[in-house]
C-alpha cells in the first residue's frame, strides 16, 4: 500500500487545468512542488517556510478558484473556526484534509521561553461540529497513519462559487 501521504496529496490536488490555488501550509513551495495546474497558478502560505501566517494574509483582496490545507487543521493549527470564516468567502472550492484520533491523543511542545505545554489532539466529533454542511461532502479515504491519526478529507463549497 502507497504511503498515506502520498495517497492524500494525490486526492487534494488534482486539478482541471486553469486553476487558482491558494496553497495554505504547503512547507517549502505551493503544491509541494508539483506544477500548477496547466493555465493556472499557485500561491503559497507557510508560517515556517515564508514567515507569513495565514491570519495575517489579507486574502480578501484575493479571488481563487480553489483552496487546499493539507494536513494543517487542526493539530497543528487549531484555528480552524477562524480559517473557514476567513478563508472560504474568497473561493470556489476549499480542500481540507483534517487529521483526528478516535482515542485520546495528546502533543507536548516546548515554548521558547521554556515553559511546555500539552496540546490534546482533536476528534472526529470535534471537527464535523465546526463544518458548514451546506456546500460540504467528504471524500471516501480511509487512511490511517501509524501513530492512529486519522484523516477526514473535506471539500467545501466556497463564497465564490
Amino acid at each position: 500500500m502507497t504511503d498515506p501521504k502520498q495517497e492524500i496529496f494525490d486526492i487534494l490536488y488534482q486539478f482541471e487545468g486553469g486553476e487558482s490555488v491558494l496553497d495554505v501550509g504547503c512547507g517549502k513551495e505551493p503544491l509541494s512542488g508539483i506544477a500548477p495546474p496547466k493555465g493556472g497558478h499557485a500561491t503559497g502560505i507557510d508560517l515556517q517556510h515564508y514567515g507569513i501566517d495565514w491570519a495575517e494574509f489579507n486574502v480578501e483582496h484575493y479571488g481563487y478558484d480553489i483552496i487546499i490545507a493539507n494536513d494543517l487543521f487542526p493539530n497543528v493549527d487549531q484555528r480552524l473556526e477562524l480559517f473557514l470564516e476567513m478563508y472560504l468567502p474568497h473561493c470556489k472550492e476549499m480542500r481540507l484534509s483534517l487529521t483526528y484520533f478516535d482515542e485520546p491523543h495528546w502533543y507536548r511542545a516546548t515554548r521558547p521561553e521554556g515553559e511546555v505545554i500539552t496540546m490534546l489532539a482533536w476528534t472526529r466529533k470535534q471537527i464535523t461540529n465546526l463544518l458548514p454542511w451546506s456546500g460540504c461532502h467528504t471524500k471516501g479515504y480511509q487512511g490511517e497513519f501509524p501513530n492512529g491519526r486519522k484523516v477526514l478529507l473535506v471539500w467545501l463549497k466556497g463564497g465564490l462559487a
